[in-house]
């Protein structure tokens, strides 16, 4: 990712007063690209991160802000382009999901790895993460064994296949668009400018 691009994201300020895409003109090939002909059958905002991914860390408050956006939309997939533990973290996260605890686990693990800087090398590691967040370490190890968590941690990584992800963190919008960070290199105010792109595709083709 583009030191640009991180320099942006440093500057962001939130909460954020959310405007509408009025404001800015959107250009296909510039803000955002169209990888489908047809797109999902709901409006959907799609995260595609990683936990070990910095840049995944330093966009989370404004996912947060897109999730408070949009809360029926927004959704986060984890992908692992390997295996090891960010296998295991992508089940992980399945199991946090399920469990309705993705957001608060998936808090505590980003603030190990890139706050404490203290990062998640093990299965072990993780499953004490769940343990301080009230979930027994014998449902975890039950959980990362279960044939519906591993195939939901599957589900999410050929979703990324899908869509041809190949970088952390990807905005898809319907299934259709893929967001474009490139596009905002003068933007005064990326997070309000990014989330009104996200807002405008949402609403597209409808």
């Amino acid at each position: 990712m583009k030191k640009w691009f991180i320099a942006l994201l440093a500057s962001v300020t939130l909460p954020l007063l959310v405007t509408t895409a009025q404001a800015q003109q959107f250009e296909e090939g510039v803000h955002y690209e169209v990888i489908a002909d047809e797109g999902t059958a709901k409006p959907e905002i799609n995260e595609f991160f990683s936990f070990y991914c910095v840049h995944c860390f330093r966009f989370e408050p404004i996912a947060k802000a897109m999730k408070e956006r949009f809360p029926d939309a927004f959704t986060k997939t984890h992908i692992n382009p390997g295996q090891g533990v960010i296998q295991t973290m992508a089940q992980a996260y399945a199991y946090a999901k399920k469990l309705g605890k993705d957001e608060e686990i998936g808090a505590a693990v980003f603030d190990y790895n890139f706050v404490k800087r203290n990062m998640l090398e093990t299965e072990e590691d993780i499953r004490n993460v769940f343990i301080l967040h009230d979930v027994s370490g014998e449902d975890f190890d039950k959980a990362m064994s279960s044939f519906s968590i591993r195939a939901a941690a599957n589900k999410m990584q050929q979703l990324g296949q899908k869509y041809d992800i190949t970088a952390t963190p990807t905005f898809v919008v319907n299934g259709k668009y893929k967001m474009k960070v490139e596009g905002f290199r003068e933007s005064e105010n990326f997070a309000e400018d990014w989330i009104a792109l996200a807002d405008y595709l949402l609403n597209k083709d409808s």
